[in-house]
């Protein structure tokens, strides 16, 4: 299966399965909180089903780059010059099972994903799929 589709299916899943438990324990139920309440809740969770599966998606190419790079935790800090303290670099020689979500930004996913996607391409290294 290819990481598109596996983050777009977890997404759903995740997705789904909030409404299911939402409705189903009433805690989304119109009745108990209002309709515009109900609506906002379930916008506000597909959206960020959606910023959880884009920032995995990129974390995973990301970290493919990374590892056909040969590149160490040391070598993404020095591509990011602007990184604030709290922020952590994965480091691509460990397996993640999950991108960082509070502590590395996907502004900083996005600068590395676009370096490294770029250094790839001069080095003949298979785009990501």
């Amino acid at each position: 299966m290819k990481p598109k589709t596996k983050w777009i299916l977890l997404s759903i899943l995740a997705y789904v399965l909030f409404v299911g438990c939402g409705l189903g324990f009433g805690f989304l139920d119109p009745a108990k909180i209002s309709w515009p309440w109900t609506a906002f809740w379930l916008i506000a969770a597909l959206g960020i089903a959606y910023y959880l599966g884009f920032k995995n998606l990129v974390f995973e190419r990301t970290m493919y780059y990374a590892k056909q790079l040969d590149l160490t935790k040391a070598d993404l800090v020095t591509m990011l010059p602007e990184l604030s303290g709290r922020q952590e670099v994965p480091d691509p020689q460990k397996r993640h099972w999950l991108s960082p979500v509070f502590n590395f930004s996907l502004q900083n996913l996005n600068i590395l994903d676009h370096q490294l996607a770029q250094l790839a391409q001069t080095k003949g290294i298979k785009p990501f799929d």
